[in-house]
């Protein structure tokens, strides 16, 4: 596809839409170029931030009637590169649509911008009863963000990823109208589902502004229990059982010794178990006290057989629970700051297949001589594993990268599984989908693609190739 370059009546023409200079970036810097990993950087010819709908509904027109290519943003968490301007074109930062427009308790409901973070969205409702339950480890990621790749997090098994808690969203398509996706009554079996088809898309069928969020009134009781397990393989297998037990989880995450010793390098802090090579951190919330210690009770006697540890019991709000977790969110940092380039798998396999694919990591660190740390969700069976560079050259990283990628991908799809359970596809990703998913199904897709998007100039070059 080749799409129009930006020239000075586009801007002449696009600065009318923005009434603050400040909010139409004629130079962009580096700023804009990246993602989290800043493995791939592409420049946009020009930024644009909107702080209202109308002002997207008209730059999104003005982009398809043009055919310039338009990639909405957010504060750039991603790992798949799904906001790169890889064709130039406009990047439309979203982040100063960021406010609350509605808290509604008795709804049990909120509605908010999609540039608004999850941390804002939190620190809103701390003096409140009620909580917005999906909890990725990126606090700092849009809704926006979370929305167009259907994050998880760590609450997935108990309460669902994202797309479980957005009740209703507004779009802007290529054609310039803003159309509203959903309701915010809970039940619907009127025809297709458009907002679940929104959700998860990347951002390659239109532009999500305005996100209707779901609210649970706060768990009372909240505890964690850490497993300790004599090997990261014995810990995995413990957790069918424990999910078979009846226990109902908030969370159930895996972490090994070794990425535990690159994040107490990077935190300069000490993680405070000291025994065992595995571990299960396991969260459960309830309404009453009784309740969480039935199931904890529970759920310790199901992991015996697997050599399991003494457990550590602790408050969810404790000072060492609080270190635990905060170990488990920056693992990913921790991994980036002990390698020059790193890139990332996140599959995702049955929950009784996890061990198949950490075998099959471990061979590949041996046959090709590369270190692929990895921890994740192992009550989902999504799973985050890193591809670090050390001291390989940049021709030698890409091609034993594409080798490790292509192998897990083969792993993933033999055990029914997914090639991303959080983090999307992206551009990084794009080349391998069909391969995967095969041409029929990605066939159905591009012609999804096309019907929402006929001039493909909404973030073009994600998910699949056209």
């Amino acid at each position: 596809m080749e799409y129009h370059q930006i020239n000075d009546t586009d801007r002449e023409n696009l600065r009318k839409f923005i009434s603050e200079p400040e909010r139409f970036v004629t130079e962009p810097t580096k700023h804009w170029d990246h993602d989290q990993f800043r493995t791939v950087t592409a420049m946009p010819e020009l930024v644009i931030q909107p702080v209202t709908n109308q002002e997207v509904e008209n730059v999104v027109k003005y982009a398809s009637d043009h055919h310039i290519p338009l990639v909405p943003r957010g504060n750039s968490t991603g790992l798949m590169g799904a906001n790169l301007s890889v064709d130039g074109g406009i990047s439309l930062d979203m982040v100063k649509m960021n406010r609350i427009l509605e808290y509604d308790p008795d709804g049990l409901t909120m509605t908010v911008q999609a540039g608004i973070r999850l941390k804002d969205i939190e620190e809103y409702l701390a003096d409140k009863p009620f909580t917005y339950m999906p909890a990725p480890a990126m606090h700092w990621a849009t809704i926006g963000g979370n929305v167009d790749t259907n994050a998880g997090g760590l609450k997935a098994i108990k309460y669902g990823v994202t797309r479980e808690h957005i009740r209703e969203l507004k779009v802007v398509l290529t054609n310039g109208k803003l159309y509203k996706f959903g309701s915010k009554a809970v039940k619907s079996s009127s025809g297709y589902s458009l907002k679940d088809l929104i959700i998860g898309s990347e951002g390659t069928l239109g532009v999500v502004t305005e996100v209707t969020l779901r609210l649970y009134p706060k768990p009372r009781k909240s505890i964690n229990a850490i497993i300790p397990f004599p090997t990261l393989n014995d810990a995995i297998r413990s957790v069918p059982a424990i999910l078979a037990s009846g226990v109902v989880p908030t969370t159930v995450e895996f972490m090994g010794r070794k990425v535990i010793n690159l994040w107490e390098k990077y935190a300069d802090d000490e993680f405070p178990i000291k025994n065992g090579d595995g571990f299960i951190i396991m969260g459960l919330d309830s309404f009453t006290e009784e309740e969480w210690q039935a199931e904890l009770k529970q759920a310790l006697e199901a992991v015996k057989e697997f050599k399991a540890e003494d457990a550590v019991i602790l408050s969810a709000d404790s000072e060492e629970a609080k270190k635990i977790w905060k170990c488990r969110e920056e693992l990913l940092l921790a991994i980036q700051k002990s390698t020059p380039k790193m890139d990332e798998i996140d599959v995702c396999v049955p929950i009784n297949h996890i061990p198949e694919v950490l075998d099959r990591i471990e061979e590949l660190e041996n046959e090709l001589n590369i270190r692929i740390p990895n921890f994740g969700h192992a009550g989902d069976g999504n799973l985050h594993i890193y591809l670090c560079s050390d001291g390989m050259s940049d021709e030698e990283y890409a091609k034993t990268s594409d080798k490790v990628i292509s192998e897990l991908y083969k792993t993933a799809k033999s055990l029914d599984g997914n090639m991303s359970g959080e983090h999307g596809i992206g551009y990084a990703r794009a080349g391998y989908y069909e391969d995967f998913y095969g041409h029929d199904y990605t066939e159905l897709l591009r012609q999804v693609k096309k019907l929402f998007d006929p001039n493909e100039v909404v973030n073009p070059g994600k998910i699949f190739k056209m």
